[in-house]
Formats: structure tokens, C-alpha cells, sequence
């Protein structure tokens, strides 16, 4: 194992979810408890943990409970991540998607060899209309934990809140939806091979897209911020549909350009239900046009623009564009549910509250600061207020949203 400098590094850039640990004082008893739990998971099913041939020129990242976050790190093969990882117990692991020569050095005396193109998609970026009532409300003045989402506190008034996600089935089939329409467009307009493509839950309230393709692989991040301004469709011009729209909303034929119905064009066509003739524009495609416009009460622009919106996809740029990013690991826990990031060689079957939930079905005490129901490993559990005795994988989901604490039994 090799460390840059000191024993860990002090992270500089953090991680895209990084949430320090709500109580990370040092006999904080939901740290320690959930600290030994996630240590007898990664002794016992450390063979789930996922890497690749080339983990040596990968940087690593510790995110531990006393709150503190470390990267830089490398290791040598699984054996040496697996023996720091029980040693040290981090809430959370990291690995960059870059490839370095020398990965424990600081940022920019790294060597870059290059990155997999990854992408996220994450729930609260679909503004879902049930997450406004599954979700919680923490309030960081008065403590205070309420059912659904709002935007003060409604015992202190405070506007100093915290969400707590709690996605439902719902989040998760939306969230799909936006996997397969990132899929899709992968495949179709760029070429990607579909079995190049790797899907992984993020075990929280969103997915991993990993692409391992030669053709992005030395790409740098302004031809990766172009390839994501393409998936968010930002920037699409009227014209590529064949005419053109002048101040006064009026149309203007392009009538000497051939228009292939490809990648966007073909999208929106498709949901004008337009075809065009000879790839060109002709009179049948005008009155088309001209009908949706004079039967519509929006103006022709805010309508394409609101399909375009629809037919988007719904990543995080940032995530993308970022080359010396480092990800949660694929395999490990996810400190903000206790829910594992899970390889899904089945997308459609998926369920993230049966397959992501760790091994640990012992019964422990938990005081619940909130009413709730849970549905974990294909049973529901009703949580009461207060004490309640629940399977510890339940528990650990409670106490890592931070809605519970353990009962320690004296």
C-alpha cells in the first residue's frame, strides 16, 4: 500500500456526495456502532467488492466516521484495499475513474493516463411529486424531524432545513426510465456497444452509468462537457429541424438543406409526428408545422423546448466533465442509507430495498425519531416512534438516514 505523505491524505476536492457525518463526535454511539457493522460486512463479503485490472493506477478515498475524508491513495491489488479497508473501517470508499501514473501524488503531479466515461443520475434532479411527501425534513435549529418536504422548519419556523431522502418504488422505476433513455442515446447516436456499458445503483436515491470505450477514454473535459451539453440538449437550434423561427414567431423554410432524421432531429420529429420526405422539407411537413403552431396557446420555441426538456436526459454534468473525480466503489456501503452500490447485470429486475440491503439480520433495539414504514428484503416493518426491535440491516438504513439511534444494551 502505498500513502502520499502522511498516513492518509487530507481530501482537497471532495467526493460529489460528500455529507460530513451528522454526529461525528468521538463517542458518538450511532459512529461506533455503525462503524463495527460495517466492519464485520467488508470481513465477511469483501468478494462483492469491485475492481479491475488496472486498480493500481487508481486513486482511492476514505471517507471515515469521525467525519474526515482522505484520497490519494493506492494500492497494489484487492488483497491491500481489503486489509485497509477492515483496519480503518471507513464509512465510506472511493476510486477515480482516471487512470494515473502515479496516483498517490497530489492532483496535478498525478500523470493522467486517462478516464472512463461515467455519469450520474440522481433522484432529487427529477423533482418527483412524491418525494415532496415520502421525503423528510430535518431542521438543523430546533432538531426537528417531519413527514414530507417544506421549506422551514414547522416548529421553529427555521429556513436552516436539511431533506432526508427516502425514495419509494416510484423514484426507483423513474429513475430507470432515465437509465435507459441515457442507454439509448449512447448507443444510438455515439455507438457506444451496449456491452460496454455498465449500470450500477449508487445505494442511495440514484445510478452509476461506467462506459468503458477506447473512443472516450483520452478525452478531456471539454469533449466531455460537449458529449453531456448533447444528452441535456442544451443549445439546439430550430434550424436543425428545417426552418427557421424569426422574432415575430414567424416561419422561414431552410428549404436547401438535407436533414437526416437522426440522433435529436429524429426525436423531436418523432414527437411532432413529422416525417420528412427526400430527408427535405416539403409542403405536407410546413402545414404540420404551421398547425401545431396556430392550434397551440404556447408559442412554436417554448414548445420544442419543452420536448426537448422531456426527451433529455437527466444527469449531473459535473460528474461527467470531472476527470479527477473519485466515486464510491462499486460493492461498498453507502454511509448516507447502509445500502450497497449494486451491480445491475438486470436493470428491469432490479429492486435496490431487496438486492442492495446488507447481510445482517441479527435483531437490535433502535429509537426511532419518527414514525415510518420500511420495506426491506420483501417485508414491510412499521417503525413507531420510539423504541422498536428491528433486523440490524433495517436499523443500519434508519440510523444512516439519520432518523434513529441504536439502544446499546448495558
Amino acid at each position: 500500500m502505498i500513502l502520499a505523505s502522511s498516513p492518509f491524505d487530507e481530501l482537497k476536492d471532495q467526493p460529489k456526495d460528500s455529507v460530513k457525518y451528522p454526529s461525528s463526535a468521538p463517542n458518538d454511539i450511532n459512529k461506533i456502532w455503525l462503524e463495527r457493522v460495517f466492519r464485520k460486512h467488508y470481513f465477511n463479503y469483501s468478494s462483492t467488492i469491485e475492481l479491475d485490472e488496472y486498480m493500481s493506477q487508481r486513486e482511492f478515498g476514505f471517507r471515515l466516521f469521525d467525519g474526515h475524508v482522505r484520497r490519494h491513495l493506492n494500492f497494489n491489488n484487492k488483497n491491500e484495499l481489503i486489509a485497509s479497508i477492515i483496519k480503518y473501517s471507513p464509512s465510506d470508499v472511493f476510486c477515480s475513474s482516471s487512470r494515473y501514473q502515479n496516483p498517490s501524488a497530489s492532483i496535478d503531479q498525478k500523470s493522467w493516463i486517462g478516464s472512463d466515461l461515467i455519469f450520474d443520475i440522481d433522484g432529487k434532479d427529477l423533482h418527483l411529486e412524491c418525494a415532496k411527501i415520502h421525503n423528510l425534513t430535518y431542521c438543523k435549529n430546533c432538531k426537528l424531524i417531519t413527514n414530507e418536504v417544506n421549506s422551514n422548519c414547522i416548529g421553529c419556523k427555521s429556513n436552516l432545513i436539511q431533506i432526508i431522502e427516502i425514495p419509494c418504488h416510484k423514484c426507483i422505476k423513474n429513475l430507470k426510465l432515465e437509465v435507459k433513455k441515457l442507454i439509448e442515446i449512447l448507443c444510438d447516436d455515439f455507438g457506444i456497444d451496449n456491452n460496454s456499458i455498465s449500470i450500477y445503483f449508487s445505494g442511495n436515491n440514484g445510478f452509476h452509468i461506467h462506459v468503458n470505450d477506447n473512443k472516450f477514454f483520452s478525452s478531456n473535459s471539454i469533449k466531455r462537457s460537449a458529449l453531456t451539453q448533447y444528452l441535456l440538449g442544451r443549445g439546439y437550434l430550430t434550424d436543425n429541424l428545417g426552418f427557421r423561427l424569426d422574432s415575430s414567431n414567424k416561419i422561414t423554410i431552410l428549404s436547401n438543406k438535407i436533414l437526416y432524421n437522426v440522433g435529436w432531429r429524429a426525436r423531436l420529429m418523432k414527437q411532432f409526428h413529422l416525417q420528412l420526405k427526400n430527408h427535405r422539407v416539403d409542403d405536407k411537413f410546413i402545414k404540420k408545422i404551421n398547425y401545431i403552431k396556430e392550434t397551440s396557446k404556447f408559442d412554436l420555441l417554448n414548445i420544442i423546448n419543452t420536448q426537448i426538456e422531456k426527451l433529455s436526459v437527466k444527469i449531473d454534468p459535473n460528474v461527467t466533465i470531472d476527470t479527477h473525480r473519485i466515486f464510491r466503489l462499486a460493492g461498498t456501503i453507502n454511509s448516507k442509507s447502509g445500502l450497497i452500490k449494486f451491480h445491475c447485470t438486470d436493470l428491469e429486475s432490479f429492486n435496490p430495498f431487496d438486492d442492495a440491503c446488507i447481510n445482517a439480520d441479527s435483531v437490535v433495539e433502535i429509537n426511532s425519531k419518527i414514525e415510518m414504514k420500511l420495506f426491506l428484503k420483501g417485508t414491510s416493518y412499521r417503525v413507531k416512534l420510539g423504541i422498536n426491535s428491528i433486523p440490524e440491516f433495517v436499523a443500519v438504513y434508519i440510523i444512516s438516514k439519520g432518523i434513529g439511534d441504536i439502544c446499546i444494551q448495558k
